[in-house]
Formats: structure tokens, sequence, C-alpha cells
């Protein structure tokens, strides 16, 4: 099985027009470096509303996608794609004007492509989580729900630029713009998107408006079957086929390259203007240790995570003294789905089975065996903030008690749990599905599985691995050679699991993004097409507690609640058919304010704090009932060798290469027979190592040649 994403980032500033395949450049200008890294694990999909299962896999994605804003290192907020914004308190909305760039392809980004990837968000037949981030936008909760058109939604373009926003009433307009710093709420184009369902999975479909393309991609099979059931169709609806035998296939490389069209004049700006390099070269077949030597050697500049089998005492003085780490803003989770059936019983409906599940890790031994990882101690991560974008402002995990007050096992507290609730663990097998692809998730599920198997559970860890046909060619019996389905990624939103480990990230830095989404009406799945009323479905795991759903209305009710009415206010939102069902929610929301000591205000000035304090109940409620268990804190470890310059950094992304460099480019070529500058990466994955700084011997002029 190949080792995951080794990344060669190679930098190397080539004086080769001949390598340039994409980018017409000046006859005097290289078109930049070319840089070897070992990046991630593999990914398959590159569709930023996906990238939130893998740690790594958003960090990637977000070279490929911009975002209305972002965060800075320090933590401000910052404009990003927008290049300014108005906000019309009277009529509670916004605008905002686009800065002039392009997708990949050359095609303006537009306010068309915002309202698209938005609409794809609150479209009622879609299940993305993080749909909850634009819920303040006027009628966005009852279009998620099915009780509006879609061309409801109060958003609207003024201009080709100009988006304006129209909300339910006055919000916390910063919070709104933190969550435009997600990548989930990044513009997408809808020429490409809406006519195939995998069109984030290959080069010849995808457009990025990042720094970065996808360039070419390769694959290889295994000796290995894998058995699948199912399909999409062209429009993206599921379908039912045969369950049946499909090759394995992996990833073997990938590039990313330049968008030469990023925050540049195609006609008149440098091909350098706005990145640096050139191309990012991406080989998955490394192993282990291959990965640290060819760092060492100068063959890599960059390890974008440093492989599991080598966070070990031999390494460790090196590692200390050259790994650069931060918070990662994920954590590692074990998603318990109550709806099934486990030996006939609903094992992980029972509360006192999930809080015994959660008690029996030993979260500090795995975050030592891991290393670049803390042990978890709620489910909001560390970086996540407390009060907004502001810098000042300490973190939320930082400033709230910790819901998981012990970091090691409690085995007996655990046998008690289970004895009250009259289970006898001997009788329960059950499986935990993890990627096959993910080294350290591997790790720690096969530590969670020691755990539990102590209590008498039968526990089986499931690898689950890519497969060679697209969904929809199934259909037609073909078969696709330059993409792959990701089984594992398909298992989480499916919901085909007894329990799924994989990490969960926070969709932006607000505390709210991590949480909301485990209350129904906040889940941001699609509506139950098989139920009589068309019902909004619970999350994903099945949690579906009254008193959470109220906590979370309750944030969502700050900037709205004090401008209610109990008796005349029932047609706030669009989703509520009776004045009762208004009145009840109403009712739920109030005693949740009397409880935590909130009065409702329309002092802008203090909802933040009221937000807070209703978050901090809001975990302490999740990891009571523990739907979903946190393990570790996951930290991104990066090696930056002193050969790249220029590697900056943002808030969610470990490393940004916009501006990086290969220092003394010129030694990574050699010249050919005919005279001319080769680069040693010209026939990438192979990369001419021997040959670097070399002359080859002359070719021989033919006779015929000569006359």
């Amino acid at each position: 099985m190949l080792k995951r994403i080794f990344a060669l980032l190679l930098c190397a500033l080539m004086l080769i027009p001949a390598l340039s395949a994409c980018a017409t450049v000046g006859e005097d200008e290289d078109p930049g470096a070319y840089i070897t890294m070992y990046l991630t694990d593999e990914i398959y999909d590159f569709d930023p509303v996906n990238a939130y299962y893998n740690s790594q896999t958003r960090d990637i994605v977000g070279l490929l996608f911009d975002t209305l804003f972002k965060i800075n290192e320090n933590g401000d907020v910052e404009k990003c794609l927008v290049k300014e914004y108005k906000i019309n308190e009277d009529e509670h909305s916004m605008e905002l004007t686009l800065n002039d760039t392009y997708w990949s392809n050359e095609q303006p980004v537009t306010a068309e492509d915002v309202i698209f990837a938005w609409k794809r968000l609150l479209n009622a037949n879609n299940s993305y989580e993080a749909a909850s981030l634009l819920f303040d936008i006027k009628n966005a909760r009852a279009v998620k729900q099915g009780d509006e058109s879609i061309d409801d939604l109060g958003i609207e373009a003024l201009e080709t630029k100009v988006v304006k926003i129209t909300f339910e009433g006055p919000i916390d307009y910063n919070q709104f713009i933190l969550n435009l710093t997600s990548l989930a709420t990044a513009p997408l184009p809808e020429s490409h998107v809406a006519k195939d369902a995998d069109w984030a999975k290959k080069s010849a479909t995808i457009i990025t408006s990042g720094p970065y393309k996808l360039g070419k991609t390769n694959y290889v099979k295994t000796e290995n079957t894998v058995k699948d059931d199912y399909a999409l169709d062209a429009a993206g609806n599921q379908v039912s086929v045969t369950e049946a035998d499909y090759p394995e296939k992996v990833l073997a490389s990938f590039i990313l390259e330049r968008n030469r069209y990023y925050y540049r004049d195609d006609e008149r700006d440098s091909i350098k203007s706005s990145v640096t390099n050139y191309r990012i070269l991406v080989d998955c077949t490394k192993s282990d240790e291959d990965i640290l030597q060819d760092y060492k050697d100068g063959k890599i500049f960059y390890v974008g995570d440093i492989p599991v089998s080598l966070r070990n005492a031999d390494n460790k003085s090196y590692l200390d003294e050259n790994v650069t780490n931060k918070n990662a803003l994920s954590t590692f989770v074990l998603s318990l789905n109550q709806n099934q059936e486990i030996n006939g019983t609903k094992l992980f409906a029972i509360k006192e089975v999930r809080q015994a599940l959660s008690l029996v890790i030993d979260r500090q031994a795995i975050a030592d065996a891991i290393v670049y990882a803390d042990a978890a101690t709620g489910l909001v991560p560390y970086g996540v903030m407390h009060t907004n974008a502001s810098n000042s402002a300490s973190t939320f995990r930082e400033a709230v008690d910790y819901p998981i007050k012990n970091a090691g096992a409690d085995k007996a507290a655990a046998e008690k749990l289970l004895k009250d609730a009259n289970i006898n663990a001997s009788d329960y097998s059950f499986t935990i599905k993890v990627a096959a692809n993910d080294e350290t998730n591997i790790a720690i599920t096969e530590a969670v599985k020691t755990a539990w198997c102590s209590l008498d559970f039968d526990v089986t860890v499931e690898k689950i691995s890519t497969i060679e046909n697209n969904d929809i060619l199934k259909l037609t019996g073909l078969v696709s050679t330059d993409i792959c389905d990701d089984l594992f990624v398909e298992s989480i939103q499916r919901v085909k699991y007894d329990v799924i480990a994989y990490d969960y990230n926070a969709f932006s830095a607000d505390p709210y993004s991590v949480l909301a989404n485990f209350a129904k009406p906040f889940a941001g799945m699609a509506i139950d097409m098989d139920s009589n009323d068309f019902a909004l479905k619970a999350h994903r795991t099945g949690y579906d507690s009254t008193e959470y759903n109220d906590l979370i209305e309750a944030v969502y009710y700050v900037p709205y609640f004090a401008s209610l009415d109990r008796e005349t206010s029932s047609d706030f939102l669009g989703i509520y058919e009776t004045k009762e069902e208004f009145q009840a929610v109403y009712d739920a929301v109030k005693a949740v304010y009397d409880k935590c000591g909130i009065t409702a205000t329309t002092d802008s000035s203090k909802w933040t704090t009221q937000k807070a304090t209703l978050l901090e109940a809001a975990e302490a409620q999740l990891m009571e009932d523990m739907p979903i268990i946190p393990v570790v804190y996951n930290r991104s470890a990066v090696l930056i060798s002193d050969q790249l310059t220029n590697v900056a950094s943002d808030y969610y992304i470990p490393s940004v290469f916009t501006k990086t460099d290969l220092k003394d480019f010129e030694s990574y070529t050699y010249t050919d027979k005919k005279g001319e500058k080769v680069s040693i990466f010209a026939s990438f994955p192979d990369i001419a190592w021997d040959k670097k700084g070399t002359t080859e011997e002359t070719e021989a002029v033919s006779t015929e040649e000569t006359k």
C-alpha cells in the first residue's frame, strides 16, 4: 500500500520555457520555482465543503481556493477576495465588493460565484454541516427547511462584482464576517460544479480561485478489491446499484501549479507577480524513512506532516530542534451512530455507554504517543476564538472550564456506568472505521480499540480505502482512470458505520461553527424526503437533544430576541407553521436566558459575551451527553528547509507558499545534449538527481544533416 502523500515542493527557478506548459512568459523570464515537499495524507476530493474530515486536507485545499475574508497569523480578520464592504444597519444589509482576480481558467471571480456557493450550502436537498454559518441571511433557515424557494434567499448581485446580503434583522456583523473566513463559504463556479458531481477530483474539471490550481494527478491500482454499493447520477443524486467489488486505486503523485491569473494581468504583469513559484510536486510513494532522509539530504524542502512512525526517541532531538508546530483548530474524534443496531440493540443511543467509552480512553497517553497532539478536554480545539476575531481575546479553550476533567483513563468508572445501564460488554461486537491512508489516525484508533476491548467489547478496526470508479460511470459500466472515490468520506456522509474516526475541523475560528451543527435545526442535513412532513434530519450521529437544541437556538436568537414579541412575531424566520410553534421556541429560549443569567438586549456590544456564555454551556452539555468523543487536539508539525525563503502562514493554514522561493535554483538543472538547460524535475515523478549540475555529451550531427 502506498504511503500517504509525499509532497515534493521544489521551487527551483528554472530558465526553461519548454517546461512552462500552461504559461506563456517573456523571452527573458523564467517560469518560476519548483519545490519538493511531503505535504499530507492522500487527497481525492478538493471540494472546499469536503475539506473538513482531515486537518491536512483543509490546509491543501486552502492553497487552491481563496475565501472572502481571511485571518492573519496574529488573529486579525483581513479582506481577501473582498475589496471593500459596506454595512447598512438601518436595512440590516451588507454589500461586498470583490477584488479583480480570476479563476484558473481566466474567468473573473464574480458575485454570482458567491451566490451559487451559498445557495449550494443552503439547498434543502444538500447535506452540509457548514450551512448554519449563513443562517443570519434573510430566509436562510426557511430555504434550508424547504419552506421557501432558494430564489427567496436574501442575497443578490447588484453588479458583476457586488453582492448584497440582507439579514433577518440586526446581527453581529463581526461574527458573520468571521464565518466568511471559512473555506466552506468560499465562492465556487456554477459552470463547473453544477454539471459534474465529481468536479473537484481532477484537473480537467476543477478550476480554482487561489494561488494554485490542480495539475496532473497519477493513480495506480493495488492488488486489493473493495466492495461498494453507492453511486450518484449526473445530477449528484444517490441511486441504487448492486454491491460489487471494485479495484482499489490510490494516488501516486500530483502537482499543484501556479494559477497564472491570480490577481494578475496576463498581458502586463510578470508571471511571478502574484505567485513566485511555478509548481509544487507531490510524490505519494516514499516510505516514512525516505521522507526524513530525503529532507536531510536536501531532496525535500518541506515536510507538512511528520509521519507517525518517525515520532520516536531516535528522531526526538532532531525533530525538537527543527519542527515548527501550531494549533490545527482540529480535534480527532470518534463519531457514534446512535441509530445503528449492535447485536439487536441501539447501543450508542444509550448515554451511559457513550460516557463509558469516553472514560476508558487514556487521552494523555495517546497524545504523548502521537507527540504533535494535546489531550482533548472538550470538543472545541485550541485556536478557536472566545470572542469573535479580536487578537486581544483569549481562545475559547484557554478561557473555558474543561468539560473533560481527566486526561487519563478511568476504567472503574466506565465499568460502573455499563453495569448501571445493564450492559454486558461481551455481548456486543462493533467496528471503528478509519481512513486507510491516514497513519496517525490509524494509530490513535488502534489505541482506542485496545481501551474499548479492555471493557470486553469486541471491537474491530476497519481501514477504509479508495476505489477506481467514478460514481456516475458505475451506472454505465465504464471505468474512470483519472479519479477515485473516497469510500471513507462517503461512509461519513452516508452514516454507514458503527463508529467512525476522523479529524473534526472547526469551520471557522468561532466556537459556534464547532458546536452548532449538533443541534437538529442547525445540523445542515437535507430534509427527510421520506417523511410525511419533509422533516429536518438530526446530526449524522443521530443525536437529538431538546436541551441542546434550545441552547443553540438561544445562541442564534441573541441579536433578535429583544426585538421580538411573543404574541405578534410568529412569522419570524418563516419557519413556524403556527403561532404556538413559534411561542414554544420563544419560551424555550427565554428559559435558557433565565437559567444562564442573560437579559435580552438590542445593545450589540453585549452580544458577544452573551453568546460566549451560551456556547460554554452548549459544549458542557454536549460533553455530558457525549454523542461524539473527542480524543486529542491536533497540532500541525512541519519541517521547513533553510533553502526556502518567504514561507508564510495564516490562522488556519500552517504554511502559505505564494511568495516562497528556493535558493540557488540554477543548481537544479543539467545541460542536455543540445546544449539546453533542463530541469532535473522535468520527468516528475522521476527526478534526475544524478544529473544535477552536469552536462550531457553533445549529440553527433549526421552526415545527411550537414549536406
